[in-house]
């Protein structure tokens, strides 16, 4: 009886000093153990390319086989990105929605791109939206332009704030704060982001890096689409014949037309 009760004491007195600094240090070392898997506690649903309400492929003007495959295909903008042969023309929109995959609420304190190509050559196929945009709606935006070089390496954002709120509510996703201490998420918490990319005479392939703060530690997170990089094309419009989504009939509109520039705003 008196060797149980002393090494039930003994088990107390080192649960009681080990609770403390587990409780301090364990969490901080599991997430950077997730991190360096690749599974870090920053959970991020992305959707690219946004392309707005009426995406139109383009051909590239000089590629042999580009006016005969699409009159045999008839490629979508969908199959085309999929297929990865297709990527966005000069502008498209990056959707973010920022969580947590645990119960901690993070801080978000920086997002960067991370540019691995930018050269003058263009892919097989661009895409890119006809109609110009759809309705306004409050966004929480940010601009990354890739035009000021064509070097590798690191992009700062531009943080735009909330756009286009007018006199809409905006949605409760939607967080007005700036990067840093006042922006946080949480899975009971998470915020929408918008990153508006803009290219102009190169070609991109990108990745964006996001950095927080989680159990008084800092992290980071490297965000790509599946095939591994967000890819942009830029290049002038008269490289390109554009898709014509009508009638595909031997009688009916060329499949392919040389592209309005006009249709395009200058680069920024």
């Amino acid at each position: 009886m008196v060797l149980v009760a002393l090494t039930s004491s003994a088990s107390f007195v080192a649960g009681a000093l080990v609770d403390p600094v587990r409780d301090r240090y364990l969490s901080g070392v599991l997430d950077k153990v997730d991190e360096k898997l690749g599974s870090g506690v920053l959970f991020v649903d992305r959707k690219w390319p946004e392309l707005g309400c009426s995406p139109v492929p383009m051909a590239p003007a000089g590629q042999p086989g580009s006016l005969s495959g699409y009159r045999e295909g008839r490629p979508t903008t969908t199959t085309l990105y999929e297929s990865g042969v297709g990527v966005p023309y000069r502008e498209a929109r990056i959707t973010l929605v920022l969580s947590s995959r645990t119960s901690d609420t993070l801080t978000i304190t920086d997002i960067k791109a991370d540019v691995h190509r930018a050269d003058p050559s263009h892919p097989l196929w661009a895409l890119t939206d006809a109609a110009g945009g759809c309705g306004n709606t409050p966004l929480r935006l940010f601009e990354l332009n890739l035009n000021k070089t064509v070097t590798p390496g690191p992009r700062p954002l531009k943080d735009l704030g909330v756009v286009d709120a007018e006199e809409q509510k905006p949605d409760p996703e939607v967080n007005k704060n700036p990067l840093g201490s006042a922006f946080t998420v949480s899975q009971e918490d998470p915020a929408q982001l918008f990153v508006d990319v803009n290219a102009c005479d190169s070609y991109f392939e990108f990745s964006l890096v996001i950095t927080y703060n989680v159990n008084g530690a800092s992290h980071t997170e490297t965000i790509s689409p599946a095939d591994g990089d967000f890819k942009i094309a830029g290049g002038a419009a008269s490289n390109y014949y554009m898709a014509n989504l009508g009638d595909p009939s031997p009688g009916g509109p060329p499949p392919l037309q040389p592209v309005d520039s006009g249709m395009f705003a200058k680069c920024k």
